[in-house]
């Protein structure tokens, strides 16, 4: 097969091994180039088939353009051929859906994950009958429960080959792996009733605790140990794992923790709130419960706090004005020459504010990668970063900016805020970090970390891929 642009050595074994397989998972890590190994893999079903097979991909709204903009560089496929949903609501989709189809049935039609809460587009594009089923970032379909998961099963069940392709197929356990491989061979691998899976993979750990918790027993299912063989010898007989280490000459990736102080009025608002959290978590401990989420979301507060505001409960933003991080971060990009580009992240709206306060006084050109933004001024602000000299700070949401967004153009990243999310931290990193990268010496990580409070815990766990959320509820726990 004549390739557009020759592929990686992973992606030619990758390529191998599809011929053989009639569904297959691509679990490669962010940067390495599982979209384009994906389109060779197409291009070769399409030759074998000698034709475009109606093909129907499934990815997060911010990628949308990027697949198509991928298949053209990847492929022969016309522009033409190929078509993005994405403007207006449900009916705008399913109008121009049927448009599309109608016009020319073997289609690549590329729609986000959301657009299957609309039963009508769901049954249109099953009568369509697609013939390719491609999930990019797989595990948003890891939730058995979920409509949309289902919905996409459904389509999964009638097509020819299935593919699935996410850097973090387990994100918390075993478990996440059923949906995605319902999805990727109507059950064949794990079965079709979650239940037989967790009973037959898993076991709870808390189950001795069951008869003695009078009503506030919860379940804490984890992976059988002697099920760890078998369940990898199921997982890889269908998918190929790759790592940025083992397939691409990266520069360093160069980590580093820079710890500030907080300002007199943020260490007030600091431990009052802190005592508001350790208060309600010792309170649920006591009754034989935590409220986990309700707990997770207090504790958000406090990295609210970090960074430099205070949200009240009626929704108001107090501004703090003595705040050491804002400072350490208009002292890095002074001190940066003006050829590095910088990633700013946060995870808080407000925090957009205060950064581009910050740039605009430091007569810095910037641009803005938000949930606030659609998708077209997402991607015209993606386009400017990387390729406009002037401009060199993208302010980038880790959600709206970390997921199938390419930012290389960037030598350092500052995270600024963060959540507790494990996936935003390794999506968002691995925007600057992967292939195409090479023009950098080294890339740089600055975390910035509050002395003293928990921002030292959340960056700890997420540097070691812990659960960040068990561990903030137990630094109330242990101050009893």
């Amino acid at each position: 097969m004549k390739f557009k642009i020759e592929p990686y050595d992973w992606q030619k074994q990758a390529l191998g091994k599809s011929i053989t397989l009639t569904n297959m998972a691509l679990f490669a890590e962010m940067g390495t180039g599982k979209t384009g190994a994906t389109i060779n893999i197409l291009r070769h079903k399409y030759y074998e088939h000698g034709r475009q097979l109606k093909t129907i991909i499934f990815s997060p709204l911010v990628t949308l353009f990027n697949w198509q903009d991928e298949i053209l560089k990847h492929s022969y496929i016309k522009q033409s051929d190929t078509v993005v949903l994405h403007k207006g609501g449900s009916a705008g989709k399913l109008k121009t859906f049927n448009k599309e189809v109608a016009n020319f049935p073997n289609k690549i039609i590329i729609v986000n994950y959301e657009a299957m809460l609309s039963d009508k587009l769901f049954e249109a594009i099953k009568a369509w009958g697609p013939e390719v089923m491609i999930c990019d970032e797989a595990h948003y379909c890891k939730n058995h429960k979920a409509k949309r998961s289902k919905k996409i099963a459904a389509i999964g069940d009638i097509t020819m080959h299935n593919y699935i392709l996410t850097g973090t197929p387990i994100l918390n356990n075993i478990s996440d792996l059923f949906m995605q491989y319902r999805i990727l061979d109507g059950g064949d691998t794990f079965g079709k009733n979650f239940t037989i899976f967790q009973r037959k993979y898993m076991e709870d750990e808390n189950a001795v605790w069951k008869a003695r918790a009078q009503g506030n027993y919860f379940p804490k299912w984890v992976a059988r140990p002697e099920k760890y063989d078998e369940v990898q010898s199921l997982i890889y007989s269908k998918a190929i794992r790759v790592e940025k280490k083992d397939c691409l000459d990266l520069p360093p990736l160069i980590k580093k923790v820079l710890k500030v102080d907080l300002g007199k009025d943020q260490k007030k608002y600091y431990d009052q709130m802190m005592r508001d959290f350790v208060t309600f978590v010792q309170e649920q401990e006591k009754s034989g419960t935590v409220v986990a989420q309700l707990a997770i979301t207090k504790a958000l507060r406090l990295q609210q706090i970090v960074t430099g505001f205070v949200q009240t409960d009626e929704g108001d933003v107090i501004e703090i004005k003595d705040n050491p991080r804002l400072n350490a971060v208009k002292e890095l990009l002074q001190a940066l020459h003006e050829k590095h580009k910088v990633i700013l992240w946060c995870s808080f709206r407000h925090n957009y504010k205060q950064l581009r306060n910050l740039c605009d006084s430091l007569n810095i050109e910037y641009v803005s990668l938000t949930g606030e933004q659609n998708l077209e001024k997402k991607r015209e602000a993606m386009d400017s970063f990387e390729n406009d000299e002037s401009v060199r700070v993208v302010i980038a949401n880790r959600r709206a900016g970390g997921i199938g967004v390419n930012l290389v153009a960037a030598s350092y990243s500052i995270v600024y805020s963060r959540n507790f999310s494990l996936e935003e931290e390794l999506q968002s990193e691995a925007r600057n970090y992967r292939g195409g990268s090479q023009i950098h010496n080294r890339i740089v990580k600055i975390d910035l970390c509050a002395i003293g409070t928990i921002d030292e815990q959340v960056v700890d766990a997420l540097h070691n891929k812990q659960s960040v959320s068990e561990r903030v509820i137990n630094i109330a726990k242990e101050q009893v």
